[in-house]
């Protein structure tokens, strides 16, 4: 059986190990336009000032490692087309010269495309995205030219950027439409994350970019009104999903404008995949068809691709579940399953239920559905986040209700009642 998958990104690395794991004798390979090896998309903003780091590698996904598993890497290469009836491939080599590869099974993991708002002045001198290292090393050669940086977004991605520009002492601004993670985080969550970032980092909240101003090179972006100088614009406002080859083989593209999966990540030609950020995947409480570009989540929908190619019937449960971590302004932000945004946008009914811990500086959101089920959560902390977040996943996964299974005590009240316990209350 040969195996072949487009991208080297999570999606793509996880269907690949999982295959080999489950079927020692599949001859898989991986084609990838990249030629260096696979490194973690949170944290890339490290590169900007340190473009020869290592520490954002990942091990267990580099050539070598894979190579090891017996999966062939071939690098610098770029698919063109594609033949489902004689189950063929068609791609540019290292040396631009076309080659054909045949395939048994398919798994595309073509990714995303950054999403970058339609305005005056967007393809300026100085305006960028960022989705790869290699994106973060070409914007970290400019730095010496630049003193002001204009960010518009306000995911994981936008603040991770901003912070790191404003650690490196260039004047940062922050341009959001709305709100700080508006889709991830309830209001008040979003209110606190605001109040953690540094005064000398200026966040423009409720307004949204007009036009990028600069004859060559942007000088300045224009918002509602105002100009904000710039030498750097930065545009972080998410990925669409990369559906042209998956277009080419005539594989079924559904309303969000990504892939069409099952369960187990079959597209609509039998025996292709697709897995990532270019997928629409189902959500596990309605059945609907949800996009979600995240790297555990791509990963996670590898992992299943990879073995239902292998023969298994196993559908895993968490494939669809938003899990999402990192330290953002000496902060833990960690968001959960749904938001009250995300599920009332599926329809779902929620109550969402605030929690403040002023001893760890600790805010956390807990959203359940009508029936009282917890359905996703969001933790902002001075420390111990993820240890929250980990209580909020067990619980999304075990379908429990809050009153029946709830949230553990923080350490400090545990020590506390402990100590009151032996030494009795402090007068």
């Amino acid at each position: 059986m040969r195996v072949v998958l487009i991208g080297y990104g999570p999606s793509s690395v996880a269907a690949a190990i999982a295959l080999r794991a489950f079927d020692s004798d599949a001859y898989t390979t991986i084609l990838t336009r990249e030629d260096r090896p696979a490194h973690r998309r949170p944290g890339v903003a490290l590169a900007l000032g340190s473009p020869e780091t290592n520490e954002l590698d990942i091990a267990d996904a580099s050539f070598e490692s894979l190579e090891e598993k017996g999966i062939q890497i071939i690098t610098k290469a770029t698919v063109i087309s594609g033949d489902p009836k004689s189950n063929t491939l068609t791609y540019l080599d290292s040396s631009g010269q076309k080659s054909e590869i045949e395939y048994d099974y398919l798994v595309i993991g073509t990714g995303g495309t950054p999403t970058i708002p339609m305005i005056p002045g967007n393809d300026l001198k100085g305006v960028h995205t960022i989705q790869t290292i290699e994106d973060t090393i070409t914007v970290g050669k400019e730095l010496e030219d630049i003193t002001d940086v204009v960010i518009i977004g306000a995911g994981f991605s936008g603040l991770e950027m901003a912070e790191k520009f404003h650690k490196l002492g260039k004047h940062t601004h922050m341009v959001v439409r709305s709100r700080l993670m508006r889709r991830q985080l309830e209001e008040s969550m979003s209110n606190e994350l605001l109040h953690r970032i540094p005064r000398g980092l200026h966040v423009h909240c409720g307004v949204s970019p007009k036009a990028i101003l600069g004859e060559d090179c942007v000088k300045a972006v224009q918002v509602d009104g105002d100009e904000i100088p710039a030498d750097l614009v930065l545009f972080m406002t998410g990925v669409r999903p990369n559906v042209t080859l998956a277009k080419n083989l005539g594989v079924k593209i559904g309303s969000l404008g990504g892939i069409v999966v099952d369960e187990q990540m079959r597209t609509s030609i039998d025996n292709i995949f697709a897995v990532g950020d270019c997928i629409e995947m189902l959500d596990n409480l309605t059945g609907k068809p949800i996009l979600m570009p995240i790297g555990s989540t791509a990963a996670r929908s590898g992992r299943q691709a990879g073995i239902a190619i292998a023969g298994s019937k196993k559908i895993y449960s968490d494939v669809a579940l938003r899990l999402q971590y990192d330290r953002l302004f000496n902060t833990d932000v960690v968001c959960v399953g749904h938001s009250s945004v995300t599920a009332e946008n599926l329809g779902l009914k929620t109550n969402v239920l605030l929690h403040q811990d002023s001893h760890e500086h600790t805010h956390v959101a807990l959203v359940t559905d009508g029936d009282g089920y917890l359905i996703g959560g969001q933790v902002i902390s001075s420390r111990l986040g993820a240890q929250i977040g980990y209580q909020i996943l067990e619980r999304i996964q075990e379908r429990a209700k809050l009153d029946e299974s709830p949230l553990l005590d923080s350490r400090h009240k545990q020590l506390q009642e402990l100590m009151d316990h032996i030494l009795g209350p402090i007068q």
